[in-house]
C-alpha cells in the first residue's frame, strides 16, 4: 500500500513581544512531554517580533500545541508560503567591497549619520573597523557590514 505525502503547513502564532524564544521553548517542552506528532519544526525568525511560526501538518495540531501556554496570544489568520519563510531565516549575503581608506556613512546604530573611513575590513566577521571623522579626537570602531553605506572612494 502506498502511503500518503505528508502536508506541512506554516502557521504564525502570535506572541507578546520579547517572548518569543520562550514560548518556542515551552512548544518544544509541550510536544515532547506530550508525545505530540505532526509537528516539524518551531521557528523564531530575528527580524520578526511577537510571532513564532510553527510548521505542522494540520491546524487542529497547532491550536492544540498553543492552547494554555502563556504569552501565546493565538493564531494568525491563514497560512504562511514557504518562500516568506525562507526570507526570513535566510542569511543576507553582504555584497559591499570596502577597501582601507574608503569613506562611508554609518547608516544605523549609536554612529547613525556620521562620516567614517575604513581601516580595515574583517570579511570574516563581517565586521568593518572605521575611524569616526567627525570626532575630535581620534575614535576607532568595529560596526557590522550591513551598518555602513560607501560614499566615496
Amino acid at each position: 500500500m502506498e502511503e500518503k505525502p505528508s502536508t506541512r503547513n506554516y502557521y504564525a502564532v502570535k506572541v507578546t513581544g520579547g517572548h518569543e524564544i520562550t514560548v518556542a521553548l515551552m512548544l518544544e517542552e509541550r510536544i515532547k512531554s506530550n508525545n505530540i506528532r505532526g509537528v516539524y519544526s518551531i521557528i523564531v525568525p530575528p527580524n520578526l517580533k511577537g510571532y513564532v511560526i510553527i510548521e505542522a501538518e494540520g491546524l487542529h495540531i497547532v491550536r492544540l500545541l498553543i492552547s494554555g501556554i502563556r504569552n501565546a496570544k493565538g493564531l494568525a489568520q491563514g497560512l504562511l508560503p514557504r518562500e516568506e519563510i525562507l526570507k526570513l531565516v535566510s542569511k543576507r549575503q553582504i555584497v559591499l567591497t570596502l577597501k582601507p581608506g574608503d569613506v562611508v556613512e554609518v547608516i544605523s546604530g549609536p554612529f547613525r549619520g556620521t562620516q567614517a573611513q575604513v581601516v580595515r575590513v574583517e570579511e570574516s566577521k563581517g565586521e568593518v573597523v572605521l575611524n569616526i571623522l567627525e570626532s575630535t579626537f581620534p575614535l576607532q570602531v568595529t560596526v557590522p557590514l550591513d551598518q555602513v553605506r560607501l560614499t566615496k572612494r
